[in-house]
């Protein structure tokens, strides 16, 4: 929806004396959304309305409402009116028969494309950011990596999440922990017109990957000629340690559509992000210092307390690290009947991501870098420096990937006479293919710096041979089924089948990218592909009251497995996974308790992956159990006008959870991933959200989130040479406590202002829970709070061209915080928008 129509509708609807203007068709909208066209508006509207105009309030379920006409107003005085508003809407038409939300078993949060406007969000990713329960860790804008945490699914849980764009899949059930994150840059921020957030596995339609919570993006059709151009620049200066910088970025994003015979839609839209972010990693000796001097004397090492409260000492830092992704992406719909729909999607992203200038804090007394190896510092304190399994830290890399999704949606009404005849009346369809397809992705990586005069010029690449998934989804859904307005369904079939083949080869002259011999300890590939039938059914048994209870049987397969060359025998499992809800809504009040079983398959990457760069290591394993969860939420609603508040009362409780167990030493990480005996959350969630605020012109949204994360019954691991029992430990990157607050203060029509804030509590980084020493440090998991600001205003010229200037701050406080690497710092933001 253009930006005017929201303002235009949004104003309509708080001032009687205004009526409305141009012509919007709601579809594919909840019924809560409808409602809020209520009688009192309606009759307003209708009043209002001028003598040469009508008014149509539709549903194709009881056809039309309303059609009238008033014939009190002369054409002077309706004239007249129409110099004062900015637009004029010839007819407001609300089509199709509003399809029933599946969701309601669950706990969920919206999110419109006005609301996005007012953040400083350059990503898709970020837009989220103050939704409650939930976390990004965005490092930088364009960061690859930006994983997502949901209530007591932390943010390396990569596969308790699910991301859909237009019901296309782009979460990464490849591959878990840190490179597992969805693939948010295959949909431009502009691009969306709602984000719905639906927390906890408490519906029948998505599998078990669904622990924490699912995320669906509504992308934007067009419902006349259009086009839309938004250009912006950031700007972060930044000084860390021994790296003071700052560091640049723009993006530019153009996009045009029309709609042809009032049935076909075409969509295309370019999405261009530059960006240059600080350093990521920090070179750290925290194996404890030494003393007695003997080694090459070096300045510029500093001093520095690791998280676990040992001296030591860094003495470098991977250098910026740019990034560049180029979006094209061609959309086309078209409406089969006035109910059902159909939607073609094409997405091809180009992205290069390097590091080519780390940075060497060392300096030998003649001037010259001390590269690798043991040093003294002035004091005689000896550490050792920049060597990982034989590798220099100081290396340099480059990303280069390509993508390519393809999808198809039909959604609607099936109002045909023969499917009628088949199956009955009431029924709805959402059925998608998709098929994404990563065309190239390698990584080129030196093992030493170039300007290094030890340097032998070689280097690895990791090659992604195969790295794709297909989708298939279809859903049926009857909110009267079998003629009963108490009775509801939804059912329907899925398959996915995933697959990756990756490869690491030597390069025996980086200069030229030469590449060399296989390594065999880095052959691995494999495939899983599941098979689905779901089918919940809801009956409202008494006046406020209903009560759900759901399905699913799923086979899962994991094949043609293969870890360091050696094949791996095939799996399968056939878990059922039942759901229930019961719900008590009386007048304004909510209340809701829902309950379901979960079956989290291990993903491709946990089970035959097995990865190696200088400064850490992932062993795969490929005997892992699924993960077996029980999962609860109380939920206790009020509606307030233009708002509600919320308590959410939740637990889950996961045997065989899925974890890499982690091991510093020095520069080297080590992943071994493997079960956990239990672990439980449980959890307090409150959130207030209301719009114009006892009639001002204030927006204010607040969410609390306390959470109690740890394992019940944990094994005995081997962690920086102890034996470590994990039971009773907190489960890592699990904050204690979250709190986001937005507030939107509308000076006038054209002009906002709008701050937000976000705090997270510390959480521990180490398994034996061990990082308490020091907190805002590299490698720490620290507690932050942000600030951050924005005001846009909005101007429309005579000839129809509308703009919006912006300007942002992010992160005002300049608050230096970690989530094991830096978070950015404050950064500033300008951006221009202009629509036709």
């Amino acid at each position: 929806m253009k930006l005017y129509y929201f303002f235009s509708i949004l104003f309509l609807l708080s001032t009687p004396n205004i009526w409305a203007a141009d012509q919007i068709k709601y579809s594919e909208k909840k019924e809560s959304d409808i409602t809020f066209f209520n009688l009192l508006n309606i009759s307003q509207l209708i009043k209002k309305k001028p003598a040469s105009r009508h008014l149509i309030i539709a549903d194709t379920g009881k056809n039309q409402i309303t059609q009238k006409q008033n014939k009190k107003i002369s054409p002077k005085k309706i004239a007249k009116k129409n110099k004062q508003i900015t637009t004029v809407f010839k007819e407001m038409v609300v089509t199709q028969r509003v399809e029933a939300d599946s969701h309601y078993t669950s706990p969920s949060t919206r999110l419109t494309r006005a609301e996005i406007e007012t953040q400083n969000a350059q990503t898709t990713e970020e837009v989220l950011k103050f939704q409650p329960s939930l976390q990004i860790r965005q490092r930088y804008v364009g960061d690859p990596n930006g994983v997502l945490g949901i209530r007591g699914a932390d943010m390396f849980s990569t596969a308790r999440n699910m991301v859909y764009a237009d019901g296309l899949p782009i979460h990464n059930h490849l591959q878990g922990t840190w490179n597992g994150a969805p693939r948010w840059s295959l949909v431009g921020p502009n691009e969306i017109d709602v984000v719905d957030v639906v927390y906890g596995p408490f519906s029948a339609e998505y599998s078990s990957n669904s622990i924490g919570g699912v995320v669906n993006l509504k992308t934007r059709m067009p419902r006349k000629r259009e086009m839309y151009i938004e250009s912006s620049l950031f700007v972060q200066p930044y000084n860390k340690y021994g790296h003071k910088e700052t560091f640049i970025g723009d993006r530019q994003y153009i996009s045009a559509g029309d709609r042809f015979f009032d049935k076909i839609s075409v969509f295309a839209s370019y999405n261009r992000l530059e960006a240059e972010g600080h350093p990521q990693t920090y070179f750290i000796d925290n194996t404890g210092l030494g003393s007695g001097g003997g080694n090459p004397v070096v300045t510029g090492g500093i001093r520095e307390t690791s998280s676990r409260g040992i001296p030591s000492v860094i003495y470098g830092d991977s250098g910026p690290e740019k990034v560049t992704t180029d979006l094209m992406k061609f959309k086309a719909g078209i409406d089969l009947t006035n109910s059902l729909k159909a939607i073609f999607t094409a997405a091809y992203e180009n992205r290069v991501r390097s590091q080519r200038n780390p940075q060497n804090y060392l300096r030998k007394s003649d001037g010259s870098h001390h590269w690798s190896g043991d040093a003294s510092m002035a004091d005689g304190t000896n550490f050792n420096a920049a060597k990982s399994w034989g590798n220099s830290v100081f290396k340099v890399s480059e990303d280069k990937r390509e993508t390519l999704q393809l999808g198809i949606n039909l959604k609607g009404a099936l109002t045909d006479n023969i499917t009628t005849a088949l199956i009955g009346h009431n029924w709805f369809i959402d059925t998608t293919t998709s098929h994404f397809n990563v065309l190239k992705d390698r990584r080129y990586s030196s093992k030493a710096n170039p300007r290094d005069p030890n340097t032998k010029n070689n280097g690895q690449v990791d090659d992604y041979k195969n790295f794709a998934w297909f989708n298939h989804d279809i859903k049926l859904t009857n909110q009267k089924l079998f003629g009963y307005d108490q009775l509801g369904f939804i059912g329907g079939f899925h398959f996915d089948d995933y697959k990756l083949k990756y490869r690491q080869y030597n390069i025996s002259n980086y200069t030229n990218l030469t590449r060399g011999t296989l390594k065999s300890s880095k052959n691995n590939q494999g495939q899983t592909s599941t098979y689905a039938l779901f089918a919940q059914g809801a009956y409202r048994f008494a006046p406020g009251w209903d009560l759900t209870a759901g399905i699913r049987q799923e086979w899962w397969s994991a094949t043609n497995g293969m870890v360091a060359g050696t094949n791996v025998a095939d799996r399968h499992e056939n878990p059922t996974t039942p759901k229930f809800s019961i719900g008590y809504q009386p007048n304004n009040w909510k209340f809701r308790y829902s309950w379901a079983r979960t079956h989290r398959f291990p993903v491709i990457s946990e089970l035959f992956q097995t990865l190696s760069s200088p400064t850490s290591i992932t062993l795969s394993n490929a005997l892992l159990k699924p993960e077996n969860g029980m999962h609860h939420n109380l939920m206790i609603e009020y509606g307030i006008p233009k708002g509600f508040v919320r308590v959410n009362i939740f637990r889950d409780d996961i045997k065989n959870a899925i974890n890499r167990v982690q091991t510093i030493s020095g520069l080297l990480t080590t992943r071994a991933t493997q079960n956990i005996g239990t672990t439980s959350t449980t959890g307090l969630e409150f959130i207030y959200n209301q719009k114009r605020i006892a009639r001002t012109p204030i927006d204010f949204m607040i969410n609390f989130t306390w959470m109690d994360a740890k394992i019940e019954n944990g094994p005995t691991v081997n962690f920086l040479g102890n034996n470590v029992n994990l039971s009773g430990k907190k489960i890592i990157r699990l904050p204690h406590y979250r709190l986001n607050f937005f507030g939107t203060y509308h000076i006038n029509q054209a002009w906002d202002f709008n701050i937000g804030g976000r705090f997270t509590s510390d959480s521990f980084n180490d398994l034996d829970n061990g990082d308490k020493g020091k907190q805002h440090v590299f490698g720490a998991q620290s507690d932050f709070f942000f600030l951050d600001l924005k005001t846009n205003y909005r101007f429309k010229f005579k000839n129809g061209l509308k703009t919006r200037l912006s300007a942002g701050i992010t992160n005002v406080n300049n608050m230096q915080a970690y989530v094991h690497h830096p978070y950015p710092q404050r950064t500033f933001l300008v951006e221009a928008a202009f629509s036709f």
